[in-house]
């Protein structure tokens, strides 16, 4: 029974020294106990290859593939790569099928064909059919392993069927009701199913009102179904309304981390793709494209400034007060974008919203600008003693308030409905659109007033 309370058993670098004394029955001693998402941690921490090695080959196979399953990406690719077909192919028949078309969707295609030509034919076919999907679908995502019976079947039998599938059914929250045709009809909770008589048929105790989702439906819908109707599990269906499938609660999680992760990368101009323990060249080609769009639109800043030389020269302290103006401006349209960006991937907002959420974003801003502008130039006068250059950064704050409303709410929109995801480069042209504008419009308003 794994002891997940007893961390110290699993500091890698002691692991790793108990792995290169070359001790088997202490290293089997120590892993016997360990939880399989704790032995998965380990792995990744263990810098050894050798050892990381050792290490997996010492689990048995029920074992390793959880573990397998938990690992990060560097350390799963390294095993594919260390292990040999044998070892690769009793893990696979361990996995799940959503679990193992994962684990060989990112090897080459000779390989992937020769593990799969190990497996049992009911394995190869389900791994087979799943890697049809994309990886960021319901399909993808799905298990081909779902329970699945008729209505006019009794509770009794419900059970029988559950405890011959144990092994294959092994993450069960609701046996869902097909027809002849495999459409579903209902489900039946398990909390019904315990409380049902024996007797009692599938039809007179299942609910009848299913959500479910189509192979092509994105992952971040599932999600937001989930979320939104609080399941467990829901049944997926392929083209033709057939049930091909199943996604369970654990499987969205994954999916909520991945999304979550991916936006927040994004958000940086960061590759979500690129990881902490990734190389240094991947990163840099990952990173690098947002920094040159980043090095145009601050080129396109300086341009607009070069436009006033004559007034930065005559009045030296706009190039300090422009500063506030472009800065106070960015930072409102990011706010913006972000509430955004996050209405629309949590299916809060639609385009079609997009009048509402402009015209409670220029409220806010309005509001805001007046309040900080009015400061500002308080602020400008007491410290300069001059009431018209505390009214032209007063306006100019105000007015860049306004232009970050807009910019924040319609790139975003803007991008959804050009089908580019928002959380990707929406930062860029906000910032960049704030920055331009609270240059040009105060330095504009200082040219004009000298």
């Amino acid at each position: 029974m794994s002891n997940v309370d007893d961390q110290e058993r699993l500091e890698p670098a002691a692991l790793a020294e108990l792995l290169a004394s070359g001790s088997d029955p202490a290293v089997e001693r120590v892993l016997s106990g360990a939880h399989p998402a704790d032995l998965a941690e380990a792995l990744d921490h263990i810098e050894d290859l050798g050892a990381k090695l050792r290490l997996f080959t010492t689990l048995d196979a029920e074992t390793a593939s959880r573990v397998l399953r938990d690992a990060s990406e560097g350390a799963r690719a390294f095993l594919l790569t260390a292990l040999p077909d044998a070892r690769l192919t009793s893990i696979l028949e361990h996995l799940e099928t959503d679990d193992a078309a994962d684990l060989v969707g990112g090897l080459p295609e000779e390989r992937r064909a020769t593990l799969l030509q190990r497996t049992d034919a009911e394995t190869r076919r389900e791994v087979a059919e799943l890697l049809t999907y994309p990886a960021d679908t319901a399909g993808g995502i799905m298990k081909a392993e779902v329970p699945a019976v008729s209505a006019g079947t009794s509770a009794r039998d419900v059970v029988e069927y559950l405890r011959r599938n144990a092994e294959k059914l092994s993450d069960v929250w609701d046996v869902f009701v097909v027809d002849d045709e495999r459409r579903v009809v209902g489900r039946l909770p398990l909390r019904r199913l315990v409380l049902a008589d024996d007797g009692q048929r599938v039809d007179e105790v299942m609910e009848r009102e299913v959500v479910s989702v189509r192979t092509d439906t994105d992952q971040e819908e599932v999600a937001h179904r989930f979320e939104k109707y609080d399941l467990t599990s829901a049944p997926v269906l392929d083209a033709s309304g057939r049930l091909v499938g199943c996604i369970t609660v654990d499987d969205v999680v994954d999916v909520i981390e991945e999304e979550a992760t991916e936006d927040m990368l994004a958000l940086a101009g960061v590759s979500g793709s690129a990881g902490e323990m990734d190389g240094a060249l991947r990163n840099v080609r990952n990173r690098l494209p947002w920094l040159a769009l980043n090095l145009v639109t601050a080129a396109a800043s300086a341009v607009t400034i070069t436009r006033f030389e004559d007034t930065i020269r005559v009045l030296a302290i706009a190039a300090a007060l422009m500063t506030i103006v472009a800065s106070q401006g960015g930072n409102a349209g990011v706010q913006t974008m972000t509430l955004v960006v996050r209405g629309l991937a949590l299916g809060e907002l639609d385009t079609g919203q997009m009048t509402k959420v402009v015209r409670r974003e220029l409220t806010i801003a309005l509001t805001n600008g007046a309040v900080l502008g009015t400061a500002c130039a308080l602020a400008v006068y007491a410290w300069r003693g001059d009431a018209r250059l505390g009214a032209i950064v007063g306006t100019a704050l105000l007015a860049n308030f306004l232009v970050a409303a807009l910019l924040g709410s319609l790139v975003p929109i803007g991008l959804k409905l050009l089908r580019v995801d928002p959380a990707v480069s929406s930062s860029v042209f906000v910032t960049a659109g704030t920055d331009v504008a609270g240059f040009l419009i105060f330095l504009g308003l200082l040219t004009w007033a000298l």
